[in-house]
């Protein structure tokens, strides 16, 4: 795993920077970066967030967390999913829902947990906000995604439970800061970040030779990550 600091020394080196590793990226007690140092560090930092941005399915911003839904509250944004006693997961921190990883149980077991299916938020504003059923209240076994982002649970919840609803989501892409933060991809390709910080510095420079290095070591690592951190795509069964 490389941290921050690592990496921007790493860049550092690649380029051929020759004043030493260093010793931190912060800019308190008196120390102060120079200002190709902080062009390497926003290099870096900027080509992590970048790389978060780039698919909005990467496996290594998946994350899984639960809530209690309310009685008769059919809609929850996700500042009401973050609230009260779910640390696992902020708003600030949402980027998507993953639409097929809804779980919904009562028992402290687990043992009446069963899935709940998505529908496309027209189907169930169709359904479960039409008529008498805006006040027909059970155990919801579907979810949808409203415009704005917020979940909708249909049934609407009703007062017998509470009801503990699954859920993973995407999370969104977070910067570096500290000297030992790290990122959430596998360590195998944080070099990545490395050469597409060092491409910039190739570009800031007019340095071709050591953008083209640096795009020969995107091009190798680049497909590996896909491959690795997409979903799989799978077939179906034979039509016939």
């Amino acid at each position: 795993m490389s941290t921050f600091l690592q990496m921007v020394n790493q860049c550092r080196v690649e380029a051929g920077i020759t004043s030493g590793d260093l010793s931190t990226l912060q800019t308190t007690g008196g120390n102060a970066l120079s200002a190709e140092s902080t062009r390497f560090k926003n290099w870096i930092n900027n080509e992590w967030m970048r790389i978060q941005a780039d698919k909005d399915q990467w496996q290594f911003l998946r994350k899984e967390s639960v809530f209690t839904a309310q009685a008769l509250t059919a809609k929850y944004t996700p500042a009401t999913v973050g609230a009260g006693s779910n640390p696992s997961f902020t708003a600030a921190q949402f980027a998507n829902w993953k639409r097929d990883s809804f779980r919904v149980y009562r028992s402290p077991d687990y043992t009446d947990e069963m899935l709940a299916g998505f529908v496309n938020y027209d189907q169930w504003r169709n359904i479960y906000q039409y008529g008498s059923m805006r006040t027909n209240y059970s155990r919801p076994v579907a979810v949808s995604v409203a415009p704005d982002k917020s979940l909708c649970l249909g049934m609407i919840p009703d007062s017998s439970g509470p009801y503990y609803v699954v859920f993973e989501y995407y999370q969104a892409p977070q910067g570096l800061s500290a000297d030992t933060d790290a990122p959430t991809m596998p360590a195998q390709y944080h070099d990545l970040i490395v050469f597409r910080a060092l491409r910039a510095y190739g570009y800031f420079m007019s340095a071709a030779e050591v953008a083209e290095r640096a795009n020969t070591e995107i091009a190798r690592i680049y497909p590996k990550l896909l491959a690795d951190q997409l979903p799989v795509t799978m077939s179906g069964p034979p039509l016939a």
